[in-house]
């Protein structure tokens, strides 16, 4: 049986992130055909990288995993050193810049020194000698060495590491946002390159140029057909569902925002929002507009939650995939999603069971017509449900990953 590495910046069960769902899924798709192990640090905080697990070799859920300790915790120093790169540009304002202006941005981080850029990256963390250096003298052990996303060291300073450049493989989750601007990213066009999206790979190819590259999609185990409701029309309620990090940069604000003005236009409407997930700031609860703030729930609860609401709502303007926008498919729920980001964009495109607003009216308009037009709310819920068997069911997915994998081999 052949041997496969995942290297990510960090993993575990209570780990939540996609870059790190995204491995922990990979490596369960996989385990049946290839040896698995998980190469990844200590940490378990995104901001700080502080250590949280216990350094060494352990199993979970029969994949081993290797965690070494970060050299150092996010300092003050990144954070002057993200402030230089950014020159006064607020990077949650990015999705609002036209394609001027991103040309314009583009310049401008192609004049970044290359030192700059790799000790803000090195800086930006988690960066693990100890994990390099178990790269450097185990290579030989893995057919292939994985690395999810581009973003951390752990993947731009862990390929070096590797001398055979064939046994590389990298998944982006490559977002439109400031940081992919940096030129020093184009060192992973020499890679085999994953893709979630077409729309991904497309702007892989518009920062980095040509490369070697497979969309290869994702996969969920189909849980949906437990929670199928085949109209809302029966329902307690009805209500709109966030599901996610409920966090700033996930455009949570924006949500928000847009929610307390319909409210304020439709003063009657009995309409509800709730967000359930990990809190990441200060928010409560507002009865008067009809705002829940649940916080974490399990599986199940989330999946009930999410079927029985009139549509997912995702206002984030940077997603290289959305596993909740596929998981409301899943359950044959419609979505609403932010018109800024093409990835979101082209679910709702391809699945035609969504919306994409740029601004209220749209946002408006969409509540609206779920509301008031049931035959599209019904269409809509069994085009949900379709997109997600025909392209993102779990054992279609590992159908093809196995294929890409054996046509690398």
């Amino acid at each position: 049986m052949k041997h496969i590495a995942l290297v990510v910046q960090r993993y575990g069960k209570d780990v939540l992130g996609g870059a790190e769902t995204l491995a922990s899924e990979f490596a369960e798709t996989l385990r049946s055909e290839y040896n698995i192990t998980v190469i990844t640090t200590t940490a378990k905080d995104y901001i700080s990288w502080k250590s949280y697990y216990d350094e060494g070799e352990s199993f979970e859920d029969d994949i081993k995993v290797i965690r070494f300790n970060p050299d150092f915790e996010r300092a003050q120093y990144f954070h002057e050193l993200n402030r230089i790169f950014l020159n006064g540009m607020n990077p949650e304002n990015f999705y609002k810049y036209s394609d001027i202006e991103k040309l314009s941005w583009k310049k401008y981080a192609n004049s970044m020194p290359i030192g700059f850029q790799e000790e803000l990256i090195k800086w930006q963390g988690p960066y693990s000698s100890k994990l390099y250096n178990y790269l450097i003298l185990n290579e030989n052990k893995f057919d292939f060495i994985v690395f999810f996303t581009y973003l951390y060291p752990t993947t731009y300073f862990g390929v070096d590491c590797i001398n055979d450049k064939k046994k590389i493989i990298i998944f982006p989750t490559l977002h439109d946002e400031a940081h992919a601007y940096l030129p020093i990213w184009m060192n992973y066009r020499h890679f085999k390159l994953f893709f979630l999206t077409p729309e991904e790979k497309k702007l892989a190819h518009s920062l980095w140029g040509d490369f070697n590259g497979h969309v290869v999609n994702y996969g969920i185990n189909d849980k949906g057909y437990k929670y199928l409701n085949g109209s809302n029309e029966n329902l307690k309620e009805k209500y709109l569902i966030y599901a996610g990090r409920i966090d700033p940069a996930k455009g949570i604000d924006n949500l928000i925002d847009n929610f307390m003005e319909y409210k304020k236009e439709y003063p009657d409407s009995k309409i509800k929002l709730k967000l359930i997930g990990k809190l990441g700031m200060n928010l409560k609860s507002d009865k008067k507009y009809g705002i829940e703030v649940i916080g974490f729930v399990s599986e199940e609860q989330k999946y009930k939650l999410m079927s029985e609401a009139l549509a997912l709502v995702l206002p984030s303007p940077y997603e290289s995939l959305s596993i909740v926008v596929l998981e409301s498919f899943m359950v044959g729920v419609p979505v609403i999603v932010n018109g800024s980001c093409d990835v979101l964009t082209g679910h709702v495109n391809r699945s035609n069971a969504g919306f994409a607003y740029i601004n209220y009216n749209d946002f408006k308009n969409a509540i609206n017509k779920l509301l008031n037009d049931s035959e599209l709310n019904v269409n809509m819920k069994e085009n949900a449900r379709e997109y997600f068997l025909d392209n993102y069911e779990w054992t279609k997915y590992k159908e093809n990953l196995l294929k890409i994998l054996n046509e690398l081999e």
